[in-house]
């Protein structure tokens, strides 16, 4: 009998990266498979939707990839956007439904239209989208009878977080919730929550902490003053802490793993205006920045952004709109003076930075569509088509949405 032939089998790997590096290995079945560190650095390469079908590859494969370590160097190479979904406005009392504005040059498909991955007899609706995870809660019902949630559109996963603390059987008021993940940091998050100290004094306010890591929802600090008309609803998280802007007064912000509140400072107010007009306020890729727009002329205006020790905001892109109102006149409102605030018909959705500064870009809401508008060159080209409301259908000028009705999309694999 002659001798038996045995081939090595070898595998030739070439990937292209979502920042378009390409990778190139030729390697045995073997040795890939036998080697963590190998088959890791391939498995970073590969898209999100399809490191959760090898999960069903094996037991060891399902465990390298869930793993903690694996979903936190994933964070460090992935920092794109692939959409936001933005809130509609219905007249539908439960389950707010979202459009998905889709940021890739490959479409995908919408993750959900509306948020069904637990009963809640009062619906579901997004507060705040941080680093792939969304903050949310029950749609419709009253403060004590709310459920918080956390979920990642990704994999499925959710948690549904502990009740908040009735004192003496009362419960305190509740001014904002937010949510706090740096996945390159840690795989775990916390939720920050904004309450009075109790219903005899207006202004005066604690704040509580949920923990992943450790569990129940605890007391941070003493109690604290802030005015009356801070968005405490819109915080947003940014250089390890939370941030929420006033239309005057005092701005704040809270380091979350110090347990400090701060004072944010802000940009000057106009001389002619007695508040702050934020159209845009938000986080992207490691870059706050904020958007103020008094006029006279609307279509023209500057992105902030916050230098890193708060020592103040600096100019860093200056926007002018003009050629959008001349390819989209419909933006244009011609019974209005040109002189109004409300003139120019858009609102801004996002400010999306990119690792090429030169392709960093605005989302704009336009009547009936969403366009993508270039930052540096000032080109920009349409997104999406935004099917009007009910009640909105005659009216050519309308606006759906505002930046608190849209929520940025990061796929992950963060277990939550």
């Amino acid at each position: 009998m002659p001798p038996t032939k045995r081939t090595k089998r070898n595998l030739t790997i070439t990937i292209t990266s979502s920042s378009n590096h390409h990778y190139q290995a030729s390697a045995s079945v073997e040795t890939i498979i036998n080697n963590d560190d190998l088959l890791t650095e391939i498995l970073l390469c590969l898209p999100i939707k399809s490191l959760l079908k090898f999960k069903a590859v094996s037991k060891h494969w399902l465990s390298l990839i869930s793993n903690p370590i694996f979903s936190h160097r994933l964070r460090l190479v992935r920092k794109l956007i692939s959409g936001l979904f933005v809130r509609r406005f219905t007249l539908r009392v439960n389950n707010p439904e979202y459009d998905f504005i889709n940021l890739e040059s490959n479409p995908s498909r919408a993750p959900f239209k509306s948020l069904t991955f637990v009963n809640d007899s009062y619906g579901i609706k997004v507060l705040q989208s941080c680093n792939g995870l969304l903050l949310c809660s029950s749609s419709r019902a009253y403060q004590p009878r709310r459920n918080y949630y956390v979920y990642n559109p990704t994999n499925k996963q959710y948690t549904i977080l502990p009740r908040l603390h009735v004192d003496r059987g009362i419960f305190r008021s509740i001014f904002g919730v937010n949510l706090a993940f740096d996945p390159s940091k840690s795989a775990h998050y916390k939720v920050i929550c904004v309450r009075n100290c109790d219903s005899l004094r207006d202004g005066h306010y604690q704040i509580e902490i949920y923990s992943s890591k450790t569990g129940p929802w605890r007391l941070s600090g003493g109690s604290f003053t802030a005015p009356s008309v801070i968005n405490f609803r819109g915080g947003v998280f940014w250089n390890g802490a939370i941030h929420w802007v006033s239309t005057h007064g005092s701005s704040l912000y809270f380091d979350v793993d110090q347990e400090k509140l701060r004072e944010m400072p802000m940009p000057p107010i106009p001389d002619e205006w007695e508040e702050r007009r934020h159209q845009y306020f938000g986080e992207s890729r490691g870059h706050l920045h904020l958007i103020e727009i008094y006029g006279p002329c609307t279509a023209l205006f500057n992105v902030y952004e916050m230098k890193t020790d708060y020592s103040g905001w600096f100019v860093k892109y200056r926007v002018d709109l003009g050629g959008v109102t001349y390819v989209f006149p419909e933006m244009i409102r011609t019974y209005l003076d040109p002189e109004d605030l409300h003139y120019y018909g858009y609102s801004i959705l996002c400010v999306v930075r990119e690792e090429n500064d030169d392709d960093s870009y605005l989302v704009l809401h336009l009547p009936k569509k969403a366009v993508r508008y270039n930052l540096k060159d000032r080109t920009f080209k349409k997104l999406h088509d935004v099917a009007p409301a009910g009640n909105q259908a005659e009216d050519e000028s309308a606006l759906q949405f505002r930046w608190f009705d849209a929520f940025q999309y990061t796929e992950s694999l963060a277990c939550v």
